[in-house]
C-alpha cells in the first residue's frame, strides 16, 4: 500500500459531505442544465464523472425527470472507490420506480477510458469485468433487494478493488462495468446495451471536485477536463465545478501553513489554457464565464459534540484541512505547534460562519 492520499480518508470525506452543504449546493447549480437539455430526442446520455456518495447522481435523476420524464436516461457514473458504488446505488431503487426508462451504467475506469469501456473486452491487457443487473416487479421494495443481492455484493467485492503503485497513484484493480434496467423496458433500452457509442457521445458531463485544487492546470486538463471534453456530443456540454476556497477558509490555511497555497489556480486559468493549448479543433468549443457560488458549515445545535466528528471546532477545523487537501505530514507538524494550534482555534472559533466558494464553469461543443 502507498502513501495515504487526501480523499483515501473516509472520515475526513464523511465529515465534510456531513457538515456542509455542498452536495445541495452543487445539485442547485446544475439543475437548470438539466432543464435545458434536448427535448428533440428519445434519449439522453449524461456521464457524472465521479460521484462520490451519489448524492449529485440522485438528483440528476431527479430533475431529469421532472423536465424530460418520457425521454430514456441513459447515465454513466464514473467511480473507483467500493464504498461510494454501494452508497450510489443504495439511492437508486426509488429512481427506477419514479423514472422506468432508465439505464444506469457504473464503472471504475480512468478518465481517458470512459470511451472505450462500453466497446473494449480489455483495457490495458485487463479483461473487462461485465455484472448486468435486469430489475423485475414494478416496486422499490423489490429492486432494492435486487441490487443488494449477494450475487451482485460479491461481484463488487471480487472485482472493484483498488491498487496503489510506487508513484502513489491509485487505480483499479480491473476494470469493470455494471448496467441495471428495468427487464419491463428492456424493448426501450436494449439497443443501448451493446453500443459501442462512437457517434453518440454524452450529452452532459458533470466533473465536480475531479481533480486536486493544487495541481497545476496542465494536469487537470490533461487528466481530467481533456478527455472528458472529448466525450461531447455536438451541442454537449461538460460542467465542470471545483473549490477555492472561500475568505474564512483562505485566512485560517494561511495562518496554518503561510507557504502553502491551496488553491494555486482558478477556472479562468483553466480556461485561458484550453484557448493556448486546444483540444482538438479550438472553434469547435465555447466556454463560459466562471461563476461563484457558496455553502456553509452546518453546525450541531449550541455546539453539542456530534456522534462522529467531535465539537463544532474541531469539525470546522477537519473540514478545512479536507478541503484544503493538506498532507497528513504537515498536519501533524502543525500539531507540535500548540501556540500556533490555540490561535488557529481561536480564528476560527470568532468566525459567525464559515463560508466555503466553488466556481463552476462550462464547456460546450458547438460542432
Amino acid at each position: 500500500m502507498g502513501k495515504k492520499r487526501f480523499f483515501d480518508d473516509r472520515l475526513k470525506y464523511l465529515s465534510f459531505i456531513q457538515n456542509t452543504g455542498e452536495k445541495k449546493a452543487i445539485s442547485k447549480k446544475i439543475f437548470s442544465y438539466v432543464a435545458s437539455l434536448s427535448e428533440n430526442k428519445s434519449y439522453l446520455r449524461i456521464l457524472d464523472a465521479g460521484t462520490g456518495d451519489g448524492t449529485i447522481f440522485s438528483n440528476v435523476i431527479k430533475s431529469f425527470h421532472k423536465y424530460h420524464p418520457y425521454t430514456s436516461l441513459l447515465i454513466t457514473g464514473k467511480e473507483i472507490s467500493y464504498e461510494d458504488l454501494k452508497n450510489t446505488l443504495e439511492k437508486m431503487p426509488d429512481r427506477f420506480v419514479e423514472h422506468p426508462n432508465l439505464l444506469i451504467t457504473m464503472t471504475n475506469v480512468k478518465f481517458s477510458e470512459l470511451g472505450l469501456i462500453e466497446s473494449s473486452n480489455k483495457i490495458k491487457d485487463k479483461k473487462v469485468k461485465e455484472y448486468n443487473l435486469v430489475l423485475k416487479s414494478n416496486n422499490s421494495f423489490d429492486f432494492n433487494s435486487q441490487m443488494t443481492s449477494s450475487l451482485l455484493n460479491n461481484f463488487i467485492k471480487k472485482n472493484w478493488g483498488i491498487e496503489i503503485d510506487n508513484n502513489n497513484k491509485t487505480s483499479y484493480s480491473n476494470p469493470c462495468i455494471i448496467r441495471v434496467y428495468r427487464k419491463d423496458h428492456r424493448k426501450q433500452l436494449e439497443k443501448f446495451l451493446n453500443n459501442d457509442y462512437k457517434n453518440n457521445n454524452y450529452d452532459l458531463i458533470i466533473a465536480s471536485q475531479a481533480y486536486r485544487a493544487a495541481a497545476s492546470v496542465k494536469v487537470k486538463v490533461n487528466n481530467v477536463i481533456g478527455p472528458l471534453m472529448r466525450l461531447l456530443n455536438k451541442s454537449g456540454k461538460l460542467l465542470v465545478t471545483h473549490t477555492c476556497g472561500g475568505d474564512s477558509i483562505q485566512k485560517v490555511l494561511k495562518l496554518a501553513f503561510k507557504e502553502k497555497e491551496a488553491f494555486p489556480n482558478a477556472a479562468k486559468d483553466i480556461i485561458e489554457y484550453l484557448k493556448s493549448n486546444p483540444i482538438g479543433e479550438n472553434n469547435i468549443y465555447n466556454f463560459s464565464k466562471p461563476i461563484n457560488y457558496f455553502f456553509e458549515f452546518k453546525g450541531a445545535p449550541d455546539q453539542t459534540v456530534t456522534e462522529l466528528f467531535g465539537h463544532n471546532v474541531d469539525a470546522k477545523w477537519a473540514n478545512i484541512l479536507y478541503v484544503g487537501q493538506i498532507p497528513e505530514r504537515d498536519i501533524q507538524n502543525l500539531e507540535n505547534n500548540r501556540n500556533l494550534v490555540n490561535k488557529i482555534r481561536k480564528t476560527i472559533d470568532g468566525f459567525d460562519q464559515i463560508q466555503f466558494k466553488n466556481e463552476l464553469f462550462s464547456i460546450t461543443k458547438t460542432r
